[in-house]
């Protein structure tokens, strides 16, 4: 039986699962379970990001062609996390999520956060872990009332947390704060530090600055799983590239979120010392195409400097696209690929165990524009049509060398049509 979060699957149905997957070219966490990840450089750099010994935060940009398996590389990185025994959050930027915008790329990040054993995402399920007599808990209460930063707001709503036991509503507000949502007022809060006498231990002042605030939401959070007994907390943010698509200004501010979170001379401070691991992943070309041809290296630091957005923030974040970790192309990794068409042969046998295990079909020329979505999808499809129709003669696969696609009758008929 295969357990994700709190569901039992058999060890067919999480196969069956998983090929679906494949075959339509999405990667989810059955397949990625199943088939890991061939960029073991990679691997070994976010392994270490994990089981480093300063508790100060660790990052990486990764890049590669389209089809070199970038959020399945992401996904693998997740599950790696949650057995190493973080929390995760995965994002991917789009128009509705702007990565220049931490007031609502925060609250995303907190939103999609995954436990280890628990399908439900959120800072809710972390909240209600929380056992106040355990020493992981302890030492993060200790942490919040030292931290210099919140204007009392931390400390306070924690202290309110442990008194309001029972009180779901009130709860749920306090719980929902932290995770960025305007659900307190100052009056509100100072009311019930009162009621519940905790005000001559507890004052609270003004909320700090919006970005502030929400640095500090992400920090917490991270401290927040730490104090559930998990070891901190993995941010992954997929298609960093659609920032192409944003004006330039937005590029600039999205340069800078980039360089708090990846550069290490312009990491906030509310975050140091935060228990957090960010990966991002971007295609190849955003350096050529973005950064030179579009002049971003130029005229990106001179609209900060006109905006009021920090330069060097700025120049950190274009400076990490530029030095992110090239992913290998099939063409580079010929052993991984032999590798990998055994695993989807295993696992293609475990979604159809009545039929006989499926030969090992050959594996077509690699180029450079060959992308492992598309091979995956052909070994696939020439298993289904033997299953299907059992042919006596070889199966043969047709296939766009430039687009990996498999072309159809439907599709040259539709074409010819036009």
């Amino acid at each position: 039986m295969y357990n994700y979060g709190s569901t039992s699957m058999s060890a067919s149905l999480v196969a069956r699962r998983a090929i679906e997957a494949l075959r339509n070219g999405v990667p989810n966490p059955f397949a990625v379970a199943e088939l890991g990840s061939w960029q073991q450089e990679v691997e070994e750099k976010f392994w270490e990001l994990c089981n480093a010994p300063s508790l100060e935060p660790g990052g990486m940009l990764v890049k590669g062609d389209f089809g070199t398996g970038k959020s399945h590389l992401l996904l693998t990185l997740q599950e790696k996390a949650k057995k190493q025994g973080f929390a995760t959050s995965l994002v991917v930027i789009s128009k509705e999520l702007p990565l220049g915008n931490p007031s609502r790329l925060i609250p995303r990040i907190l939103a999609e956060i995954e436990l280890p054993d628990m399908a439900e995402r959120g800072l809710q399920g972390i909240a209600g872990r929380l056992q106040y007599k355990q020493p992981s808990f302890q030492e993060f209460q200790l942490w919040v009332n030292q931290w210099r930063f919140g204007e009392g707001w931390w400390p306070s709503t924690l202290a309110l947390h442990q008194r309001l036991e029972g009180d779901d509503e009130k709860l749920d507000a306090i719980v929902r704060f932290w995770a960025g949502e305007p659900t307190l007022r100052l009056s509100e809060v100072r009311q019930r530090l009162r009621d519940h006498g905790l005000a001559g231990a507890h004052s609270v002042g003004k909320l700090p600055p919006a970005e502030s605030l929400h640095w500090q939401r992400l920090a917490f959070s991270a401290q927040l799983c730490r104090a559930i007994g998990l070891r901190g907390l993995v941010v992954l943010v997929d298609e960093i590239e659609l920032i192409a698509q944003y004006s330039i200004l937005q590029r600039v501010k999205s340069y800078r979120v980039l360089g708090h979170l990846f550069g290490k001379e312009t990491l906030p401070e509310e975050l140091k010392a935060a228990p957090l691991i960010l990966v991002g992943a971007v295609t190849r070309d955003f350096e050529q195409s973005i950064l030179q041809e579009k002049g971003d290296w130029e005229k990106a630091p001179e609209m900060a400097r006109q905006k009021h957005v920090s330069e060097e923030a700025v120049k950190a974040g274009m400076e990490a696209i530029r030095r992110a970790i090239p992913l290998r192309s099939c063409s580079e990794a010929q052993e991984a690929i032999q590798a990998m068409l055994r695993k989807v042969a295993d696992l293609y046998q475990k979604a159809y165990p009545d039929w006989v295990r499926p030969s090992l079909p050959e594996i077509p020329p690699l180029y450079s524009t060959t992308t492992v979505r598309s091979i995956i999808r052909r070994w696939i499809t020439e298993w289904d049509v033997r299953r299907y129709y059992n042919p006596t003669d070889k199966v043969q696969i047709e296939e766009d060398e430039a687009t990996g696609h498999t072309p159809t009758e439907e599709i040259q008929e539709l074409e010819e049509e036009a």
